[in-house]
């Protein structure tokens, strides 16, 4: 199977980069495909066969693109997978679920216009802001869910914020 991007551009951090072919980009030429344009089946195969731990496949733009650790953290949650588990572990109805769940936190950030820390060709800052977060950057809260402490954890050369008793791992 091969993977593409959905259309001929692609959003880099504020930049707008128009090209005939995205292998004439050489930063977008080296992402993955973007997360927005996969389907479900799409997101299963390029998981198939892989045992690294799941957060660190997400972050990684080289074989998935546009997925940074803001964007990670809740759609784990929302689909109760501990980010260090094993992708190899993972079941058809969890990679389902993850997959839903990352479109959803994604969707919800491009309604809003992006993150609060970004600005639009305009000058104009997203709405998309800590108060949509579930668990991330939320340690010590309470989980919305269990009502138990979101915890801060070590994930590769991240950090992640996880409900210990939801994501048990």
């Amino acid at each position: 199977m091969r993977l593409v991007h959905c259309e001929h551009y692609h959003w880099w951090f504020g930049n707008v980069n128009y090209v005939k072919s995205l292998a004439d980009h050489r930063q977008v030429a080296s992402l993955g495909p973007d997360f927005m344009c996969l389907t479900l089946d799409e997101f299963r195969e390029l998981l198939r066969g892989r045992r690294g731990g799941i957060k660190s496949f997400l972050l990684n733009q080289k074989r998935l693109a546009g997925i940074g650790n803001v964007y990670g953290q809740d759609p784990l949650f929302k689909s109760r997978i501990h980010p260090l588990r094993s992708i190899n572990t993972l079941t058809d109805d969890e990679i389902q679920a993850l997959w839903q769940a990352t479109r959803e936190t994604l969707q919800e950030s491009i309604d809003l216009g992006g993150s609060h820390w970004e600005q639009n060709l305009y000058g104009e800052h997203g709405r998309w802001d800590s108060s949509y977060f579930l668990v991330a950057y939320r340690e010590g809260e309470p989980c919305p869910t269990c009502g138990n402490a979101v915890q801060k954890i070590r994930t590769g050369s991240t950090h992640t914020h996880i409900c210990p008793s939801c994501q048990s791992l």
